[in-house]
């Protein structure tokens, strides 16, 4: 287990023809698609062991074909142990 558990959230704006094939291409990175609109806006969290990794992932997704950005809304990050914790 890594030191730190990191969650990240993303706007992705695709082209809207491209938009099914560059919400799979997400999908298999990995990440997950948690929102879309046909005008082709996709919602993208990402969860990673370390900054670095969150930021390739956000390169990476840039670089798809059909993808005009990609924007960092939110990142979150915490001890990996509190990941074990009971919350009560």
């Amino acid at each position: 287990m890594t030191d730190s558990f990191h969650i990240a959230s993303l706007i992705v704006q695709a082209r809207p023809e491209r938009l099914a094939a560059v919400a799979a291409a997400i999908e298999a990175l990995p990440g997950d698609v948690a929102g879309s609109d046909p005008a082709g806006k996709l919602v993208v969290v990402l969860e990673a062991p370390t900054e670095r990794a969150v930021v390739d992932r956000i390169d990476a997704i840039q670089k798809l074909e059909g993808v005009l950005n990609a924007l960092l809304v939110y990142q979150h990050a915490e001890p990996a142990r509190s990941l074990q914790e009971v919350i009560q």
